[in-house]
């Protein structure tokens, strides 16, 4: 979960966390309520919008 907060904080860039890892966490942390859920969430979203960001520089 640190590293997900670094991420937010802008201290580690996207590419620093795996897809992988993302998904571990989601399984354990499965309520949406929940502020670990939330954190996994935002964390996903900017992971995608970085590769999202990147494939279009190809298009």
């Amino acid at each position: 979960m640190n590293e997900l907060q670094a991420l937010i904080q802008g201290k580690i860039p996207p590419h620093a966390i795996q897809i992988e890892h993302l998904i571990q966490l989601a399984e354990q942390y499965p309520d949406p309520h929940s502020a670990e859920y939330k954190l996994i969430n935002l964390a996903t979203n900017i992971i995608l919008a970085s590769a999202l960001e990147k494939a279009l520089k190809y298009l």
